[in-house]
């Protein structure tokens, strides 16, 4: 009997040596979000305002642009949370409860644990991007101090041809330096169009981007580079800038088209438009992000 209990106890400290799979797990994660406008208290410490509506988010796969599978915060049913998150679920005291919350499994081979937040503040639009959240994580904090220039984002993931609205309302006083388009999903002879909402006053719908290529992964270049060749087209290529951000300077050519040549504008927002950034694409195949830099004048 005792040479028994001796070998059941060598068994289990063996056991406890053997390496173990590790098993996916739902996790509950969350954390309040805040906007700084540059003020500081007396400490040193920045002043913060918690935000409780207006909120985007989009949960990504660390270090990628997939899409995590969502669930309401701790929901022992599971239930299945859209992503991106809406501004209606972020604000709505049974889903996500003026905070961002959600759970997931997270798709992170190496520690089960991380993903990667895009959180934007439609008023405005101003975006923090955070990588590596995860649950012990409870504080996010959207940078709008005026005076310097932001990077915003937010995504296009069209479900109709019609022109749609980002949600993103520029605030009042603010230059937009610049729009990008940056393409997720390719779609073959697909175009982005990228404005401010052509029925508000001073509207565009393709004031910023007109026309961009979603032939290809990435950032698309502007297409009204002046080119070596031997047609009209080579030497006056048409831009994908729209006229809210640049003026066009036509050519004297036998074709007088867009010679590419650009005349800066920037678009400031003076508070007359609505300020709501749109797009439009020319099927619902292509998906991918719009960026946007501005500066808060004042």
């Amino acid at each position: 009997m005792r040479k028994w209990k001796i070998f059941a106890v060598l068994f289990m400290a063996l056991s406890l040596l053997v390496a173990v799979p590790a098993q996916a797990v739902i996790q509950d994660m969350w954390a309040y979000v805040y906007s700084w406008d540059g003020k500081m208290n007396t400490d040193g410490t920045p002043v913060l305002t918690r935000l409780t509506s207006g909120v985007t988010f989009k949960v990504l796969v660390i270090d990628s642009n997939t899409a995590e599978t969502l669930y309401y915060f701790n929901s022992p049913a599971k239930t299945s949370l859209t992503n991106p998150v809406s501004t209606t679920n972020f604000a709505s005291a049974t889903v996500c409860n003026d905070k961002v919350a959600f759970a997931v499994d997270p798709t992170d081979s190496t520690n089960d644990r991380y993903v990667d937040l895009i959180v934007v503040n439609t008023t405005g639009g101003y975006t923090a991007f955070v990588e590596n959240f995860d649950k012990y994580t409870h504080t996010i904090v959207i940078d709008q101090r005026p005076n310097m220039m932001h990077h915003g984002m937010i995504w296009f993931e069209p479900t109709t041809t019609d022109e749609t609205s980002t949600g993103i309302a520029l605030a009042a006083k603010c230059i937009v330096h610049d729009v990008r388009v940056e393409i997720v999903t390719v779609a073959a002879a697909d175009t982005v169009n990228v404005g401010i909402l052509s029925s508000g006053t001073g509207g565009d719908a393709d004031g910023f981007r007109v026309g961009v290529l979603t032939t290809t992964a990435g950032f698309p270049k502007d297409t009204g580079v002046i080119t070596a060749g031997t047609s009209s087209t080579d030497y006056y290529p048409v831009s994908t800038y729209g006229a809210l951000l640049y003026t066009a300077i036509t050519g004297t050519g036998a074709a007088d088209l867009d010679m590419g040549g650009r005349s800066y504008l920037g678009y400031v927002h003076d508070g007359t438009s609505t300020g709501t950034i749109t797009y439009s694409c020319s099927s619902t195949d292509s998906k991918g992000y719009i960026h946007y830099f501005f500066t808060r004048m004042r």
